[in-house]
């Protein structure tokens, strides 16, 4: 017989992808099958499916018979930083010239993300900022680029949730949208790879020296 509490997988994992990456489940905590199928009221089975699925994702990791909420160190923040920082360069050059139209598309995701902010809702102000950058990729037209982009997007929604505590980081991160945007307008692929540039530095250069 059908587990009837299978289909509720999918939501289990959003709902623990949204804890993890706002930190509401820490950096190093514990996950065991029993106590989250018990907080959730389903059974082990749609459990374990989300944790493998936050395991190929990057999130969590493997501790002995359980799992455990992913601890990036600052040198895995700069590795992936510096990734990021090459591909999302590329990304938006390109997306300048073969999707110029993906403007407006963006437009509405940083306007999203302000009343996201507003709103105090974190969790949809982390998850626009990816949109942000995957409708980037999109219009870049490479379809090999678009899977790394979405390949570190998970990892990268863990490090906006360290960032956003920081004050004044989200209203950083509107800026220099608008800013990327700005070049985007007017059709300056140097200038918008070099706004790019400096909005995935920041997330090096804001960070408190170890």
């Amino acid at each position: 017989m059908d587990d009837p509490t299978a289909s509720r997988g999918p939501d289990l994992y959003a709902a623990l992808k949204a804890e993890i990456t706002s930190l509401r489940l820490p950096p190093g905590l514990q996950l065991q099958e029993v106590a989250l199928g018990q907080r959730f009221g389903v059974s082990r089975t749609p459990v374990r499916e989300a944790l493998q699925r936050l395991l190929r994702d990057g999130l969590v990791e493997r501790f002995g018979r359980f799992y455990r909420v992913i601890r990036l160190t600052d040198d895995e923040v700069r590795e992936m930083c510096e990734l990021r920082e090459a591909l999302e360069c590329m990304s938006v050059g390109l997306a300048v010239v073969r999707e110029p139209g993906c403007v407006p598309a963006l437009e509405s995701i940083v306007a999203a993300q302000q009343q996201a902010l507003l709103a105090e809702d974190y969790d949809a102000f982390n998850s626009l900022d990816g949109d942000f950058h995957l409708r980037i990729g999109r219009a870049a037209g490479n379809g090999a680029l678009l899977r790394q982009l979405e390949t570190m997007n998970d990892r990268a929604c863990l490090v906006r949730g360290m960032e956003q505590r920081r004050p004044h980081w989200t209203g950083r991160v509107i800026a220099e949208h608008h800013r990327i945007l700005s070049a985007m307008q007017r059709g300056d692929a140097g200038i918008a790879a070099a706004e790019m540039r400096y909005h995935i530095r920041s997330v090096i250069a804001l960070r408190p020296p170890a």
